[in-house]
């Protein structure tokens, strides 16, 4: 028990205020119909984003656009679907964590 209670107080939800708070390189994983792979996330200030899957049948794109529902609850729609975003802090690291609305995990991303 008092392992799992250390565990998670190294995990913290970030209440994020707007999307230029997460603007910037980003880099993670991402799982998709064509398979999990390595990739990079660019977030403008606006919330809109763009990136690029590195599987090995070729490079894929993907875009979309964030969006601030209300301090600490967010939501994407991108080319491969929408869903939830959670924002935490891990150890120092922000991280990214897009949740599709069926349940599934699509991405995770962390700050350069």
């Amino acid at each position: 028990m008092l392992v799992g209670l250390i565990a998670a107080g190294c995990v913290a939800t970030v209440p994020v205020q707007t999307t230029a708070d997460l603007s910037g390189e980003w880099t993670g994983r991402v799982t998709s119909p064509l398979g999990h792979a390595i990739a990079r996330l660019t977030i403008a200030p606006d919330g809109a984003f763009a990136g690029t899957m590195y599987l090995d049948a070729g490079d894929r794109p993907f875009h979309g656009s964030l969006l601030v529902v209300r301090p600490g609850q967010m939501r994407y729609q991108g080319s491969d679907g929408s869903g939830a975003v959670r924002v935490t802090d891990e150890h120092g690291r922000t991280t990214l964590r897009f949740l599709r609305d069926d349940g599934g995990v699509d991405a995770v991303f962390r700050r350069f």
